[in-house]
């Protein structure tokens, strides 16, 4: 793809994914708003071309200590990003057991609203204070 001057994002298969799935911690005005949790969109053995869902399993996730401390982190090495606007924060687990970050989105089109209603009026409070700044 590079040599065909295309840009590609290449992730490490991680095993993690295949037991405890992904988790996405969502963030808004700097705040830890809600987390979910989403299946392996490749099982094993799957083809690469076969029809996927994108967010297989998608459930409201609990966060831990570890995973909020590991996503901080992430977010603490971004220039400006001790309190952006909006982030999601994706972690699996490492083969040693401890979180790891799989993406840094500062940018996203979906936040899972639906599986956490009361979300809703926190994030209109985040961008409506953004606004006003």
């Amino acid at each position: 793809m590079h040599a065909e001057g295309l840009t590609a994002m290449v992730q490490p298969y991680v095993r993690g994914v295949d037991s405890a799935g992904e988790r996405a911690l969502l963030y808004f005005g700097g705040e830890l708003m809600h987390a979910s949790r989403k299946g392996a969109v490749l099982a094993p053995g799957t083809p690469y071309d076969e029809k996927k869902v994108a967010h297989p399993g998608l459930e409201p996730w609990r966060t831990t200590l570890e995973e909020a401390a590991v996503a901080r982190r992430a977010l603490a090495a971004v220039p400006g990003g001790d309190q952006p606007l909006y982030a999601r924060v994706d972690l699996v687990t490492g083969d040693d057991g401890t979180s790891r970050v799989m993406e840094l989105e500062l940018i996203e089109p979906n936040l899972f609203l639906w599986l956490h209603p009361d979300s809703l009026p926190r994030v209109v409070g985040a961008v409506l204070s953004a606004a006003t700044r």
